[in-house]
C-alpha cells in the first residue's frame, strides 16, 4: 500500500521538475556566441546564463521582449528565461556594437520534439 505521504511527495518533485526550466550556458566572444545554435522541445523553458569572454555585448531574441546587455569578462552573468511557445526558430542577436564583426554574431533558439533531435 502506497502511503500518501510518498504520494505528495512525488506530486511535489514532479511539480518541481516541471518549473525548473533547462540551465543553458552562453558564452559571448567577439564575434561569436557558443553555443550559437539552442535546440529545445516545444514548450520547454530554458533559462539562459549568459557570460562574455572579452568586452560587454549585447543579447536580444527577436520577436521577444528579451533584450539585455552581458557585462564584460569577469564582471558576471545575465540570466534570462525563455519558453519555446510557438514552432520557432527564435534568431538571437548581439544588440550592442561590440567591434567590426558585431554584425556576424548571431545564433538561434530551434523547437524540435524529441524524435526530431535524434536525426541529423
Amino acid at each position: 500500500m502506497i502511503s500518501s505521504f510518498s504520494i505528495v511527495q512525488s506530486l511535489l518533485l514532479f511539480l518541481f521538475l516541471q518549473s525548473t526550466p533547462r540551465i543553458v550556458q552562453v558564452e559571448a566572444e567577439r564575434f561569436d556566441f557558443a553555443p550559437s545554435r539552442i535546440t529545445v522541445a516545444p514548450g520547454e523553458e530554458i533559462e539562459l546564463h549568459l557570460t562574455s569572454a572579452d568586452t560587454a555585448h549585447g543579447f536580444k531574441v527577436a520577436g521577444t521582449d528579451i533584450n539585455v546587455e552581458i557585462p564584460k569578462r569577469g564582471q558576471g552573468e545575465v540570466v534570462v528565461r525563455f519558453k519555446a511557445d510557438g514552432d520557432g526558430p527564435w534568431r538571437f542577436e548581439c544588440s550592442r556594437m561590440c567591434g567590426a564583426g558585431h554584425h556576424f554574431m548571431r545564433g538561434e533558439i530551434v523547437v524540435k520534439t524529441p524524435k526530431e533531435k535524434d536525426r541529423p
